[in-house]
């Protein structure tokens, strides 16, 4: 029913945003009607009057006044109110044709009964055209029971509404399928209304992403930009770095080098200088030769640090005594406390247990507490004790000194904070920086342990720290009747790696920097695989060449082969004989002048400072002197100048720095190379500059061998290790220039 109900009433059409416009279309219709209508009735009428005799005029005349009347009031009706003048309309062309009947007296007018029900249908909708023509038909049918249309018969009538019937219905179906065309028209308007939405939708999006995307590559060409200032800047720092390096090494270990040297010289071959020393002397230079070898241990990890670029300081532990660095420590400052008239005395429990821990840190600590102790004590002394309580052995420094203020003591380990005033301070009194303190409560609690301060105002200040104990026990190794370079104490947690390779450098940076493992050093892969065997060790590193494959595939753990930044393996790249690096010992001097394929009577000693040429000719002469073996020494302080030298006489080695002022020693290598005359002469090269130094690039294979296989897992995290670890090539960082 509802959808007959629709379609009587064109609910297709009633819609709020074609109202406006469908309604126009009627009134423009409407309007049309009504004045054909009013000029159709008019040009009948006139022509009606002149076809007719005058005496017969009177009833067109007042169908006349009832036409114009009826025109005129719907006009009026029209100029107030739209719809009620459509019913208007159609009420008045009912009256006037039923009118045009009756005076006329014949059936022609009910032609036009059809017309009426079509314009209600076109004015309104079909239901209101069927109501005309049922209503039509009912005014006819009374007024011919009535009388004023008698002469209308019964079929007449039936004729007119059946013809008034017809007409709806086929103005109807015109109708619908106009509205059906006008819904279709509609829907495809409203799809074209969403569509084009939807597509300036779109083009909004499309607008936004490519503004977005201007925006990206404009951000990303400066990104590339700035990248590339980064990457040039990087660059700039990593060769700042290798300069600092390169510096660092020989301006600070050559004159180091001459300390160490010269006072281990004055107590080990006191001979070479022909008068003993005098007991005193002899204490005196023990003291700077321990506090310079501590120096250049300092010495050694900013360089370290520097060379890795980690910014992060690395502790090696080992297994130590704890009283044995206290005792060290209190020798180096012992003289500086009994100048100032004061007492240092040590108080250690007998039988204390080894500590793993970095022997230099600790003694660094304790030297820190010592100094400041003595720096701010003027009457009594200094107590150094060690106890252990529970799992803890405690290290205090006590002082007899002015104390430190309450309010102070939670500042004293703030960096650059200071506990005395410039008026407190005694006159030449030396203020420091304020980062010993600082310094050391980080070493400490770097090995697991805490520090604190307890002080009396006037009576005296106690630092202290703990550190944890481990027990360990000291295990000997051996490898049939060759014993290894070291001892080993195995500790829970600790991994084992065997070095097959003795370098005692290589070896210092190795421990440094593989956490959590003990290197065991030895010199031949057997000896490796027996320490490796004995010990459960994790791993064996070589990097001798050739391996014994043999003995490679008896492995009893994974066999690692690398290239290692060792001694050979700097003086094969430099085409030398050997490569000892500054701070050398006499033991090291000897040690490579026995690696010579023949002995040396002719030294030539190439190098810019004359303190360390004396240094080498002192070392020399005690060799000699050993020995009962002549050494002829000949020196130059330049490159050139040993040149001339060794044309003029050829030596059997050449010890040979490689910062020279003239020429770099690399390159008095590469003459010596090039002439036939000088190419077979040994060279030793003696620089400050470490083989672990600098942007080292090692050419060699990383190889893993074991011979049991490996598990996928294994395999997987190896391979994830690798490319975790390695870094692209620099070219590929590079941002592209267009």
């Amino acid at each position: 029913m509802s959808s007959i109900w629709k379609a009587l009433t064109w609910q297709a059409l009633r819609r709020s945003d074609i109202d406006s416009e469908i309604e126009a279309l009627r009134k423009s219709t409407f309007q049309f009607l009504l004045w054909f209508l009013a000029g159709s009735y008019l040009t009948w009428h006139w022509i009606s009057i002149v076809l007719v005799l005058p005496e017969q005029s009177a009833p067109y005349w007042l169908l006349f006044a009832i036409v114009i009347g009826t025109v005129l009031l719907t006009y009026i009706i029209y100029r107030h109110h739209l719809r009620l003048a459509y019913w208007s309309f159609l009420v008045c062309s009912l009256i006037a044709i039923t009118a045009a009947t009756w005076l006329l007296q014949t059936p022609m007018p009910l032609l036009f009964y059809p017309l009426a029900t079509l314009a209600a249908v076109v004015l309104l909708h079909p239901l209101a055209g069927l109501l005309v023509g049922a209503s039509a038909q009912l005014i006819l049918f009374l007024l011919q029971s009535t009388g004023p249309l008698g002469f209308l018969s019964l079929e007449r009538l039936g004729e007119v509404g059946i013809s008034s019937l017809l007409t709806t219905i086929v103005t109807w179906t015109l109708g619908r399928d106009m509205v059906i065309a006008v819904d279709w028209a509609l829907r495809a308007y409203d799809q074209a209304l969403r569509n084009a939405q939807d597509a300036r939708d779109h083009r909004a999006k499309l607008v936004r992403a490519l503004k977005q995307l201007d925006e990206a590559h404009y951000r990303l060409e400066r990104a590339n930009a700035a990248l590339q200032l980064a990457w040039r800047a990087a660059e700039a720092a990593e060769q700042s770095r290798a300069e600092f390096v390169t510096n660092i090494s020989h301006e600070l270990r050559t004159p180091l080098n001459l300390i160490i040297g010269f006072s281990e010289m004055m107590l080990t071959s006191p001979e070479s200088y022909g008068e003993p020393l005098p007991a005193s002397y002899r204490g005196d230079l023990n003291a700077i030769y321990r506090s310079a070898r501590h120096l250049l241990a300092l010495t050694n990890d900013v360089l370290d640090l520097a060379r890795v670029g980690t910014g992060r300081l690395v502790l090696t532990r080992e297994p130590v005594a704890i009283a044995q660095v206290i005792n060290d420590a209190c020798d180096i400052v012992r003289e500086y406390v009994i100048a100032k008239g004061l007492w240092l005395r040590t108080d250690i429990q007998p039988e204390l247990p080894l500590l793993t821990l970095d022997r230099l840190r600790i003694r660094q600590v304790i030297l820190n507490l010592l100094t400041n102790a003595a720096r701010f004590t003027e009457h009594g002394g200094i107590t150094v004790a060690a106890r252990r309580e529970g799992d803890w052995v405690r290290v205090s420094v006590s002082d007899t000194g002015c104390g430190i203020a309450p309010d102070q003591l939670p500042k004293v380990f703030q960096e650059f904070h200071h506990t005395e005033t410039e008026q407190e301070r005694t006159p030449g009194q030396f203020a420091g920086f304020g980062l010993g303190l600082p310094l050391s409560k980080r070493l400490v609690e770097l090995h697991g342990g805490q520090m604190g301060v307890e002080s009396v105002v006037g009576q005296g200040t106690t630092f202290w720290f703990t550190l944890p104990t481990t027990m360990l026990d000291k295990v000997a190794i051996t490898g049939g009747s060759d014993k290894l370079q070291q001892p080993v104490w195995p500790s829970t947690g600790e991994r084992i790696v065997v070095l097959a390779g003795d370098d005692r450098g290589l070896v210092r940076v190795l421990q440094r920097y593989l956490h959590g493992c003990r290197l065991i050093s030895t010199t031949t892969l057997h000896k490796a695989i027996a320490a490796a065997t004995e010990f459960r060790a994790t791993a064996i590193l070589t990097d001798l060449t050739p391996v014994n494959e043999r003995l490679a595939n008896r492995c009893p753990v994974p066999l690692i082969r690398l290239p290692l930044p060792h001694r050979e393996h700097m003086a094969s790249a430099l085409g030398v004989a050997d490569y000892l690096v500054k701070p050398i010992t006499r033991a090291a001097l000897e040690a490579a002048l026995a690696r010579l394929t023949r002995p040396a009577h002719q030294i030539l000693i190439v190098d810019d400072d004359p303190r360390f040429v004396r240094l080498l000719i002192r070392m020399l002469q005690a060799l000699a002197a050993e020995q009962k073996h002549e050494y002829e020494v000949r020196c130059a302080y330049s490159a050139r100048e040993s040149l001339t030298m060794m044309q003029s006489q050829q030596p059997d080695v050449v010890l040979l720095d490689l910062k020279l002022p003239d020429l770099d020693g690399s390159e008095v290598i590469a003459t010596m190379a090039a002439n036939p005359k000088l190419s077979h002469i040994p060279v030793i090269v003696i620089s400050a500059q470490d083989y672990i130094e600098g942007d080292v690039r090692l050419s060699g294979t990383l190889a893993v061998t074991r011979t049991d296989g490996f598990r996928l897992e294994e395999l997987l995290n190896a391979v994830e290790a690798l490319l975790n670890t390695l870094e692209p090539p620099r070219q590929y960082l590079t941002a592209p220039t267009h």
